[in-house]
């Protein structure tokens, strides 16, 4: 019987030891995740950066009253979309710092004696639920970027299209 019991605790050791594995090949995997969204996002705040950038240097030369109406009306709308990729971005560096503690808590739980499992849980389940909060401010300034876009050829068809 002593036999048996000592069998069981090493079958549960190893199975403990397995979850422990397969919990932190999950956080590194969302930590990579987050380290894609991070690179793409910030590509994309470039862009949008060196987009508001070229719209200031056209308006210092532009002469032509609607050009410049056209140009006003662009840069106010860029503006918004600098503000949500900026928090998309802070939201994914937060998700990462989230994963990362809750690596760490995995980690200090197998070899200290407080159960750290509540803080386990608990940046887990905060680094999981910014995802889709941050992917959602994506899909809004995309739908800013579509309608600046739209706005943009309804204005050089209103004003080139006559001359043809």
């Amino acid at each position: 019987m002593l036999q048996h019991v000592s069998t069981a605790k090493i079958y549960a050791s190893m199975n403990n030891d397995a979850a422990l594995f397969t919990s932190l090949i999950t956080m590194a995997i969302l930590i990579s995740a987050c380290g894609n969204l991070i690179s793409s996002t910030s590509t994309r705040l470039i862009r949008v950066v060196d987009i508001c950038r070229s719209f200031c240097e056209r308006a210092k030369i532009e002469k032509d009253k609607s050009e410049l109406d056209q140009i006003f009306t662009q840069l106010e709308k860029v503006g918004p979309r600098i503000k949500l990729l900026e928090t998309t971005l802070t939201m994914f560096y937060i998700a990462i710092s989230c994963f990362a503690m809750t690596t760490l808590f995995m980690s200090l739980d197998q070899i200290i004696s407080p159960d750290l499992s509540l803080l386990t849980l608990g940046s887990g389940i905060i680094g999981v639920l910014i995802l889709p909060f941050a992917s959602i401010l994506l899909v809004i300034e995309r739908q800013f970027t579509m309608k600046s876009i739209w706005q943009e050829i309804d204005y050089v068809n209103r004003t080139f299209r006559k001359e043809y």
